[in-house]
């Protein structure tokens, strides 16, 4: 992201500072300290926002994020939409490198950058600069997943696995697997790559929002492709819990009396604790 805001301490009155963030649940700060780790750079922080605890990781020195994130993302290319903020965000840095955010006229032009990047101007930038046209964005390459442990990562962000009840006259008569990635519709291209790469599962694109979802369904193709997936390329977050109750209930599915009032219960347990009802974090 590209922090614009009004600084009446220096003559130009604008502060700019390029910002790189990855903001997780508390649940995962683990993961969050081995990203540090792993960059080297940057600190965390914990941030309480209506009851919600999230940890937050950041880089926000020009040097570092020049001399390591740059790097990294320019060896490792995104594959979604956010690749061409990224592109957006180096083209800012580039200006500020050459200090041009020094003068009003750099720093239109990297407004006119902040604007065509996530959500665009604040209300405030845009009452400061009514007339600024938004550069446009590049078009964003088509991307082959090569690696494994990148759809690994994406999951570990984006994924869901999930136990649904199918009831008849609010008794359950059989429980389903489902496991789904969801992403802004603009992003539909690559859940038709992660289908390709897969080799099993759908597309769905909900008409009441913008939204692309590749989801999988039969049981056979979580036993023969997902499960086996996850197991050999583990995940790294919290989520890896939840794949490992899931797993848990797809050896309960296989038994022949799955409907036995035991076996129900048992599901039922593992499906109470997983997800967003989670409270223990520890394998």
């Amino acid at each position: 992201m590209l922090r614009i805001s009004k600084d009446i301490t220096k003559k130009q009155y604008w502060s700019i500072k390029p910002v790189f963030s990855i903001e997780l649940h508390i649940k995962d700060m683990l993961l969050l300290e081995k990203i540090q780790k792993f960059f080297g750079v940057g600190k965390i922080i914990i941030r309480n926002s209506t009851n919600k605890f999230s940890a937050i990781y950041s880089v926000q020195s020009v040097k570092e994020i020049n001399s390591v994130i740059i790097p990294h993302f320019l060896n490792y290319s995104l594959l979604t939409q956010k690749q061409i903020n990224f592109e957006l965000f180096c083209r800012a840095l580039n200006l500020i490198n050459k200090k041009e955010h020094l003068n009003i006229e750099g720093i239109k032009k990297i407004v006119r950058i902040r604007a065509s990047m996530n959500q665009g101007l604040t209300k405030d930038l845009k009452e400061y600069f009514p007339n600024i046209i938004p550069v446009k964005r590049p078009l964003k390459k088509n991307n082959e997943i090569k690696d494994p442990y990148w759809l690994t990562g994406f999951v570990d962000a984006e994924g869901c696995f999930y136990i649904k009840p199918v009831t008849i006259k609010s008794k359950i008569v059989r429980f389903s697997l489902v496991f789904f990635i969801s992403q802004h519709s603009k992003d539909s291209l690559l859940m038709n790559q992660i289908l390709d790469y897969m080799k099993c599962g759908l597309i769905e694109e909900p008409i009441s929002r913008k939204e692309t979802r590749y989801i999988i369904y039969r049981f056979s193709d979580h036993i023969n492709n997902i499960i086996p997936f996850f197991t050999k390329y583990a995940l790294l977050s919290s989520k890896r819990l939840d794949f490992r109750d899931f797993c848990k209930v797809s050896y309960l599915l296989k038994e022949k009396n799955i409907l036995k009032e035991e076996n129900i219960l048992k599901i039922q347990l593992i499906k109470s604790n997983m997800n967003k009802n989670r409270n223990n974090f520890e394998d």
